[in-house]
């Protein structure tokens, strides 16, 4: 007798490895909720709540973890770190939601939304184009309409050049390219409003004369140009500011029934290096995204035509940029489509000794490995044909079609 150890993050290689040991077809779906143990952080949990939820998971063969305090209520409140397989969270959720007490019934409701299974949807872009989201990772090339972008190979010399570039970000396997005609690096300034429009309509139209129906994103926070360029023939608007700058985003998203991404920032990209504090950052972060996203929503957005961004280099320090790169499966629990830009950016220089941007870009490559691993939907970069070398590969050890 021998014994090895072994993790199945693959069902399907789970199902196979059991039939192999002779064990039923009918009883896979019961392996199939070992396999993993989900994890779940409550924030502010009143200590009889944590107590209850704490007897209900062992109850179940599950755990949850509390303040030492919490059993004789030694504090009022406790965070809480449950521990369980998706079955046994979705009896816990059943319990709880019977339970009209201390929150409860709202904790049942967000443990049934985290742990929802995974969902493929096709949404429908203006231009005629589709984006498939829950199958694999898309790749969105970075085209800059700038002369002060921080990486300088992805600045445009006008409209024909960035038609140009988007042709062979294209050939290279792009499957969206991604617009911006304003900085956002840090201590970065603003752009005239005029120049922003007239530097991004003659870039969409040139773009869209070459290829009618490539996906289209504009990075913008100005309502103006989300506006213009929608016009012009753009799909999807990507707001920095998460719709804290100008809520005319969202309402020009809404008119055109365009895709609207929202990210994670404090401040301003002149102020936001000095508003990196957080007490919880993965719970701080997800709770911003949901509130930009409930923004969108009362404005008029869809929320199949949601996408969140955490914000990497956007007000966190470097500790907390790699934090959220190890935590993308957080983000894609809240229901929407997660899209990561971590290319060539300044925590990616650190950690890999690299000073220049230009330098970077075999760490970015890893963290599109780790990120597409994850599960991550998009991928924000620089250089296309490499990243999509390193999604192929990945996405082909993982299994790409098992969601």
């Amino acid at each position: 007798m021998t014994a090895h150890l072994i993790r199945y993050d693959d069902k399907n290689e789970l199902a196979a490895a059991l039939l192999k040991a002779g064990v039923s077809a009918e009883s896979l779906p019961y392996f199939e909720n070992r396999r993993e143990t989900v994890q779940i952080y409550l924030t502010g949990v009143p200590a009889p709540a944590a107590n209850i939820i704490k007897q209900e998971m062992l109850s179940r063969g599950g755990d949850a973890a509390v303040h030492a305090q919490t059993i004789r209520c030694g504090v009022e409140k406790s965070d809480v770190v449950i521990f369980g397989t998706r079955k046994q969270l979705s009896f816990l959720a059943e319990k709880l939601a019977k339970m009209p007490w201390w929150g409860l019934e709202k904790c049942a409701k967000e443990i049934i939304s985290l742990t929802a299974a995974a969902v493929i949807k096709k949404i429908a872009l203006p231009s005629g184009a589709a984006l498939e989201f829950g199958r694999r990772m898309h790749l969105m090339g970075i085209i800059n309409l700038t002369d002060d972008s921080f990486f300088e190979g992805s600045r445009s010399d006008g409209a024909a050049d960035a038609a140009r570039r988007a042709v062979k970000m294209a050939a290279d396997g792009a499957d969206i390219l991604d617009l911006g005609a304003e900085s956002t690096r840090p201590g970065a300034g603003r752009v005239p409003e005029e120049t922003e429009i007239s530097r991004m309509t003659e870039a969409v139209r040139a773009i869209r004369r070459e290829l009618p129906r490539m996906p289209l994103s504009i990075d913008t926070t100005r309502g103006s140009v989300a506006y213009s360029a929608l016009e012009a023939g753009a799909d999807i608007i990507n707001d920095v500011s998460g719709l804290t700058y100008d809520k005319e985003v969202a309402r020009a998203a809404a008119r055109y029934r365009a895709m609207l991404v929202v990210m994670h920032m404090r401040g301003t990209p002149e102020t936001m290096g000095d508003m990196c504090c957080y007490d919880n950052l993965i719970s701080e972060v997800c709770c911003g995204l949901r509130e930009s996203a409930q923004t969108a929503l009362e404005l008029g957005v869809s929320s199949e035509y949601l996408i969140t961004d955490p914000g990497l280099g956007f007000a966190k320090t470097h500790e907390q940029n790699l934090e959220l790169v190890r935590h993308c499966e957080s983000f894609r629990a809240l229901g929407w489509p997660v899209l990561i830009g971590a290319s060539r950016k300044g925590f990616v220089g650190r950690a890999t000794g690299a000073e220049k941007a230009g330098e970077r870009l075999a760490g970015t490559l890893a963290v599109t490995a780790l990120t597409c691993w994850q599960r991550a939907d998009i991928i924000r970069v620089h250089d296309v044909k490499e990243n999509k070398e390193v999604i192929k590969m990945t996405e082909a050890i993982r299994g790409a079609d098992n969601v």
